[in-house]
């Protein structure tokens, strides 16, 4: 064989891949929304299947988000994006100071609350009725951006909490989104494994955030938490919220929300029974 044959040579075995490593962006690279020159997820363009699982313990839907993730990496599913409210649990997520939870096992047990260290970032928070939970199920583009998937999530907290009367904002140093730079409207903790995302955000809406007086959220001693119906003085519309925070993130993804939910999306966005 010549060496200006267009044709390979199949008599010596082809060479063993050695498995792929994901890259990183550089730290200082600028943030860029995705975009279809930009794209952040695998499925840029594709479509994000919501659903709603109402008020669930943590453990369970901890496991599921594994489920789902192990799902997304095999592509035997799309991207997904789980919307629910926990009963009471506070966690702490790797790394995370256990001193920053005040409230003794004894009164937690008063309280009828758990107490579970898990896999995210992040410190302490809690999660309860009233407050709107979000994990989106996705697998990020190689390089992996974790900087810029945080950023998409804090800009939907924000566009969705303006919607209705809010405005919440980034603070330098300080994780989550805040009013006035002293009042914690949400909070935000991920992990990233094999390019898939788990955990995501916690948007207080219409909870008690009395909750909150049993730790130090995050870790930041001498801020305060707040919820939407705190600063407009009265309830707000959950599912409106939740609905609103939906469209938010699929737009930040540069995902389409799914049409209905009798269907599920493939991994390229497209339509499976």
């Amino acid at each position: 064989m010549t060496a200006d044959t267009p044709f390979r040579d199949i008599s010596a075995p082809p060479a063993a891949e050695g498995p792929r490593r994901l890259q990183r962006p550089k730290p200082n690279a600028p943030f860029r929304p995705a975009s279809d020159g930009h794209p952040l997820l695998a499925a840029h363009g594709g479509v994000l299947a919501v659903e709603h699982l109402g008020t669930v313990a943590y453990r369970p839907t901890w496991e599921l988000q594994d489920e789902l993730a192990e799902q997304r990496r095999a592509r035997r599913i799309g991207d997904r994006l789980l919307l629910l409210e926990h009963f009471p649990v506070y966690t702490i997520g790797r790394g995370g100071d256990q001193a920053n939870m005040l409230a003794s096992p004894d009164r937690l047990r008063a309280l009828d609350a758990e107490l579970i260290r898990i896999d995210r970032g992040g410190d302490v928070t809690f999660h309860g009725p009233g407050q709107i939970v979000a994990y989106p199920i996705v697998e990020l583009r190689d390089p992996l951006d974790l900087r810029r998937y945080v950023r998409i999530l804090e800009a939907a907290i924000i566009e969705t909490a303006a919607r209705f009367g809010v405005h919440g904002d980034r603070v330098d140093g300080l994780p989550g989104i805040w009013v006035d730079g002293q009042r914690k409207l949400a909070a935000i903790g991920v992990r990233v494994r094999r390019g898939v995302t788990t955990h995501g955000l916690a948007l207080n809406v219409n909870n008690d955030l009395r909750w909150f007086d049993e730790m130090i959220p995050c870790g930041l001693a001498g801020k305060g938490v707040t919820s939407l119906a705190r600063e407009l003085g009265h309830a707000a519309p959950t599912d409106e919220v939740a609905d609103e925070l939906a469209r938010q993130l699929a737009s930040g993804f540069g995902l389409r929300l799914a049409d209905d939910a009798g269907t599920i999306a493939g991994p390229a966005g497209a339509r499976e029974q």
